[in-house]
């Protein structure tokens, strides 16, 4: 019924094979890698992801200060669009439908200037990006994250005015349901709301952990998606205990956490399909 795969990035500075061996093993069908487009090596990527018989399901954007896409800084600007574009043609070479970015850059907590200028900053940035996946049939999917990651689109009616304010065809939303369990008043009431522009989930408990190690309840979620005929990936994106996601990146981790957060996830989330099936 559903398409599982899990964030690579989240595996800190393990080997991709590594990552996909661990997947393959666990049942999974795709992973979702960075986007990092000037550093992957594509044919490597492309002949590792045949061994292990999976897909790259999406592209996860890394928006650090210098991909701000809502900056005052021209060449900032300028040099985020150009990085989307990149990643938007690895996510092409790579058979990925879904290139996920975010309006401005993780841990940017208030505007340089002010709300007003950086949003249409974001607007104008995005838009660019958006014509130009489009044209390559690649779908941007708007990552709205909490209060304590961002200041500019943190929740899934500013992530819906955002996208309809730029108004280009195939632009979607994700639902994160990590950012959501801060920041939305109820699930199901959110992607609802969403659902026309659903492009992407990811799934980690409210403790970022994997999930059924929280308090979330998948259950409704899960059967909303079944009923709106959800056919995208549900993407695991579990992580440590840090303020800053992209620092997992580079954590030396204990594989047996990792395999224990990939198997608790998979098999929560069939569980939970499995009973509404």
């Amino acid at each position: 019924m559903f398409k599982y795969s899990a964030t690579q990035w989240i595996f800190g500075n393990e080997s991709l094979e590594d990552s996909l061996k661990r997947l393959k093993k666990y049942g999974y069908q795709g992973v979702e890698l960075a986007g990092e487009p000037y550093t992957i090596d594509v044919e490597e990527t492309k002949e590792l992801l045949k061994k292990y018989e999976l897909e790259c399901s999406s592209i996860c954007g890394i928006f650090t200060p210098e991909r701000d896409l809502s900056s005052s800084n021209d060449e900032i600007r300028k040099n985020a669009v150009e990085y989307v574009k990149k990643s938007v043609e690895l996510a092409k070479a790579l058979n990925a439908s879904t290139l996920i970015v975010v309006p401005t850059c993780v841990g940017k907590l208030s505007p340089e200037t002010t709300l007003e200028e950086e949003w249409n900053n974001a607007i104008l940035s995005v838009k660019e990006a958006a014509l130009y996946a489009k044209e390559q049939g690649i779908t941007l999917t708007i990552e709205a994250l909490n209060r304590y990651e961002t200041y500019l689109v943190n929740n899934l009616t500013l992530a819906v005015r955002f996208v309809e304010e730029i108004n280009v065809e195939g632009l979607g939303i994700m639902a994160d349901l990590f950012h959501m369990s801060i920041e939305e008043r109820s699930m199901t009431e959110s992607i609802n709301k969403i659902s026309r522009y659903l492009a992407h989930v990811h799934i980690a408990d409210n403790t970022r952990e994997a999930a059924g190690l929280g308090q979330t309840d998948f259950g409704p979620v899960i059967s909303l998606l079944k009923e709106l005929g959800y056919k995208g990936y549900i993407t695991m994106e579990f992580l440590p205990a840090v303020s800053n996601p992209y620092v997992a990146s580079g954590l030396q981790g204990e594989s047996t956490i990792f395999d224990d957060f990939t198997k608790q996830s998979i098999e929560h989330m069939k569980e939970i399909v499995g009973a509404i099936s």
